[in-house]
């Protein structure tokens, strides 16, 4: 069942109880004050009879007649002989219960017993087939004659009254209802269509339309849902987002290891199957030497820098206070470079490093530099302190350059501007990719300026404590 119906229904019942209790609390208060009333009236009017009876009564004892039971009997007679058409009726009975006098036609259907009470006047309602009677007892003791009376009125007009007060109620609760049933349904279904609509934008989400939002302003608490909903949903498009490119790295990444595995491997193949098989020559022998070594050098340079990229995933630093200066030319002495100069121009100062990581940063970067063939057979490291508490190391090279647009790229696993080119000269297009994930956990990244057949800057930006020693 529909949330909005389960609300106008269980609204409905709501209504009707409360309508129902309420009507009935009202009629039966209204009933009970008219029965009350009438009650008060009819006691009064018997009051006031009896006291007529009896002063006439008393009259005729001090004239000095004697006063029978069946004297009473013609004293009410008397009384009562000009209401015969009225609602009120009248019964007498003796000390032993015996009817002498009545001008009640039912009588015999009443049950009177109860009402036979010496110590104060008692009224009873009695209902006779369609007519509902009031009874009223009084005892009645005149010279030792004792006697019941029992005034009788009739009441139907009041069951009828409470009777129509009912039906009206009824049917005016049914228009109520059915006016009330109207409203709810078309409150209902607004209060109830932002939830639908959630409903649908959820479904459409879960069907992988991760762009779905809803488009609901409203400053209430569905209004407030429907914010956190969205924000659920976009946090989610970013995960997906975010494990997909995961994926699309991962098949990326695979894709291109065993490309670079394979080319060299196929290379290998090839020539020591040629020595294999075939008598060559003394050049044919050392071109295909060189060539299964220079390949078999570049798959030993791939495993290690495949091997120091798996090892970064769980890599803790130990950030220690170095002078950078020194460090760099330690680093600097050690590279080799055929034909090529390497200068430094390094102003000093204690930064926090890892030292073996910062090592592989800047050898991958110069060895970069050198495959860009510089044209003055120059590599530059420049190190320079900012104004902002930060220190700038920077290679330079005067070489081929990047295109603009593969500046982006460069810093991607296995991604080569020029393929044939970085394999020829012994590159693996991950030396990058290893110094940005080097360098961001160092709090830095790589940043690059080139300009094609004019040169490449690739720096980078170091913290400086301010408790360096």
């Amino acid at each position: 069942m529909k949330f909005w119906l389960k609300m106008v229904l269980s609204i409905i019942v709501m209504i009707s109880v409360i309508l129902s209790v309420s009507r009935f609390i009202m009629v039966r208060q209204n009933f009970m004050r008219s029965i009350q009333t009438s009650a008060n009236q009819n006691r009064n009017q018997n009051t006031l009879e009896k006291y007529h009876l009896e002063s006439s009564m008393i009259s005729d004892i001090q004239m000095g007649e004697e006063i029978t039971k069946d004297k009473i009997v013609e004293y009410v007679k008397s009384l009562y002989s000009y209401v015969e058409n009225s609602l009120e009726k009248v019964a007498v009975y003796t000390e032993n219960h015996e009817l002498v006098f009545s001008n009640f036609e039912k009588i015999e259907e009443l049950t009177i017993e109860p009402l036979f009470n010496k110590e104060t006047d008692y009224y009873a309602l009695k209902k006779i087939k369609d007519k509902n009677y009031m009874l009223f007892s009084g005892y009645w003791s005149i010279n030792n004659e004792v006697v019941y009376m029992i005034h009788i009125y009739d009441i139907t007009e009041i069951y009828e009254e409470r009777e129509r007060q009912i039906r009206e109620i009824m049917y005016a609760d049914v228009v109520i209802l059915v006016i009330a049933s109207l409203f709810i349904f078309i409150f209902s279904r607004f209060l109830t269509k932002p939830i639908e609509k959630l409903n649908e934008t959820s479904k459409k989400i879960s069907n992988g339309n991760f762009k779905e939002r809803v488009k609901i302003k409203t400053n209430d608490e569905i209004g407030e849902l429907a914010s956190s909903f969205n924000r659920m949903a976009d946090e989610i498009e970013n995960k997906i987002n975010s494990l997909n490119l995961s994926i699309q790295a991962k098949d990326d990444f695979v894709t291109g290891f065993s490309h670079e595995i394979k080319t060299p491997m196929t290379a290998i193949i090839g020539y020591s199957d040629l020595l294999r098989l075939k008598k060559c020559d003394e050049e044919t022998t050392a071109k295909a030497l060189n060539y299964i070594y220079s390949e078999a050098k570049r798959l030993e340079e791939l495993s290690y820098k495949m091997l120091a990229l798996m090892e970064l995933s769980d890599q803790r630093l130990e950030l220690k206070q170095t002078k950078i200066k020194e460090f760099i030319e330690k680093i600097s002495a050690k590279i080799m470079l055929e034909n090529i100069d390497l200068k430094l121009d390094l102003e000093e100062r204690v930064l926090p490093i890892d030292k073996s990581l910062m090592e592989v940063v800047i050898r991958n970067l110069v060895q970069n530099a050198k495959r860009a063939n510089p044209k003055d057979k120059c590599i530059v490291i420049q190190g320079k302190n900012l104004e902002n508490q930060k220190y700038r190391i920077s290679i330079i090279d005067k070489g081929d350059g990047i295109p603009k647009e593969h500046i982006s790229r460069v810093t991607e696993d296995f991604y080569m501007v020029d393929k044939s080119r970085s394999r020829q000269n012994g590159g693996t297009g991950i030396g990058l990719s290893l110094c940005k994930k080097i360098l961001k956990m160092h709090h830095s990244e790589i940043q690059i300026e080139s300009k094609e057949n004019v040169g490449t800057t690739v720096f980078f930006e170091l913290e400086v404590k301010e408790n360096e020693k």
